[in-house]
């Protein structure tokens, strides 16, 4: 049977993962790792060179999996976002990859934010104003390596980075280019306003083309994939993750917790929000996903098990938090320990424990730090009800393995939570979204073989009034834990 192959290049790793074209079936995969690189004090940044190395083994060790289960039809890749990487003339690296995690031009981010020039550059591209975005990184190369920036050939993210050693040519898709800055969402082209302010010509950028576009493989290509291979181009993890997981429809919503975190939602139209606590990226030309993303997801309770619990099993960890009630005891977790995007956007704010009693127990503070995860996303989800109604929640990432976490997240928020078959979502959306750019389905309404339900956890009405007060108490909290930022 045709097999089709989702690549999604996330921050930790890249995963490659394959689909059976009808069923949906996964019939292999495999998972590369690389590091991150702090060479100073909020600086993030990675070898882009050990990323497309990884891409290319995940990409061959999947296809040796599926030796002779069928014809390959394409490869449609997934990425994480707000990269950026300088290169000359010659493709060679003028600095590391600069990530999403990057906070170097956090002071350049504050002052734009507030300025009128900053607002007319988020309600053109959608992007908040913040130090993960490649219009305040490209504003620090600027002033901090100005023969960087003047000699630089092209300024490009890992999955422009990893076509071009694969076919040579310098492409970005709508989703990606929606996620810097640059790139005004209406129009579906480089914002000639926002170049200007930065003194940047658009030839210095990649082709922006649709996500359904398809570069054919040469022969002699890195992931030794047959030469003719279809590469689509694809999306961005946050938008192929509402896709995976099937939250495209009006009234549904998806929340990620990996690493990172996010709440998103689907419209049929841009929307920039007049106070800028939302983005709004494209997945395709008709398709749009608005949404928060929070710097602080499971990355925090890794912190507290290293932390408190050295040694010690999450499922006994999660097993002890089940035993402590709803709220913890009056004990409240504000967990902006790496600062923060939505909905505060301030690389300065921080996090930490209130309510604090000598009754308190480690389970009390285990259960304080995931409410406190998911409460701070639910305030997220305040903005987005703002735009429509939420009546059921896709939940994905790492946090779905635990049912204590999930049934918290479905109370808290009040809603019918879903988990897919899959967790490979963002996998599973480029997939479908090859599919697509293919011909061999017409619209996602066809692939639902690919999004199947496994769980469904339902809200627990009275718990959930219990949340609406705390949630209240939260977000008043966090108010003056911004106030307090230094």
């Amino acid at each position: 049977m045709p097999y089709i192959i989702g690549c999604d290049i996330g921050t930790t790793n890249v995963k490659s993962v394959a689909f059976d074209s009808v069923s949906g079936k996964i019939l292999a995969s495999h998972s590369e790792g690389y590091e991150m690189i702090h060479p100073k004090p909020d600086w993030s940044e990675q070898n882009p060179d050990e990323i497309y190395e990884a891409t290319c083994i995940a990409l061959k060790n999947v296809c040796g999996q599926c030796a002779g289960m069928g014809a390959l039809m394409g490869v449609s890749f997934s990425a994480a976002m707000h990269s950026v990487l300088a290169i000359d003339k010659a493709g060679k690296q003028l600095t590391n990859l600069i990530i999403w995690a990057d906070n170097r031009s956090s002071e350049i981010a504050i002052k734009l934010r507030t300025s009128v020039v900053g607002k007319k550059i988020y309600q053109h591209n959608g992007t908040p104003i913040h130090a993960m975005t490649p219009v305040c990184k490209l504003l620090w190369l600027k002033r901090n390596e100005p023969d960087i920036y003047k000699n630089a050939d092209k300024f490009i993210g890992i999955k422009e980075y990893i076509i071009y050693r694969l076919t040579g040519k310098f492409l970005v898709d709508y989703s990606i280019a929606s996620a810097t800055g640059m790139f005004n969402i209406r129009e579906l082209k480089w914002d000639a306003y926002t170049l200007k302010k930065l003194g940047l010509k658009a030839a210095k950028l990649s082709e922006a083309v649709f996500p359904y576009h398809i570069e054919k493989l040469p022969a002699d290509n890195g992931a030794q994939l047959p030469e003719g291979t279809c590469l689509i181009m694809g999306a961005s993890d946050g938008c192929l993750a509402n896709l995976g997981s099937g939250a495209i429809r009006t009234g549904s919503m998806a929340v990620t917790i990996g690493t990172s975190a996010a709440v998103r939602i689907c419209s049929n139209q841009a929307y920039t929000d007049p106070l800028m606590r939302t983005f709004c990226y494209i997945l395709d030309e008709q398709t749009y996903i608005v949404g928060g993303p929070s710097n602080n997801g499971a990355v925090i309770f890794e912190w507290l098990m290293n932390t408190f619990f050295v040694n010690e099993h999450y499922d006994q960890v999660f097993q002890d938090v089940s035993e402590i009630k709803p709220g913890a005891d009056g004990l409240l977790f504000y967990p902006y320990l790496l600062g923060e995007r939505a909905p505060l956007w301030s690389s300065e704010v921080r996090g930490g424990f209130s309510g604090i009693d000598i009754q308190h127990t480690r389970s009390h503070f285990a259960r304080a730090v995931m409410e406190g995860i998911l409460l701070n996303l639910a305030s997220i989800e305040r903005v987005l009800l703002e735009m429509q109604h939420i009546d059921t929640i896709y939940a994905n990432g790492g946090f779905a393995k635990s049912p204590i976490w999930v049934q918290m997240l479905a109370d808290i928020f009040g809603k019918k939570v879903v988990l897919n078959e899959t967790v490979e979502t963002g996998a599973a959306g480029a997939a479908m979204m090859g599919l697509k750019a293919l011909g061999i389905y017409k619209e996602y309404s066809e692939m639902k073989a690919f999004t199947l339900v496994g769980q469904e956890f339902i809200a627990d009405t009275s718990v959930h009034e219990k949340y609406k007060t705390l949630g209240e108490r939260f977000v008043k909290g966090s108010k003056l834990m911004l106030a307090h930022a230094v």
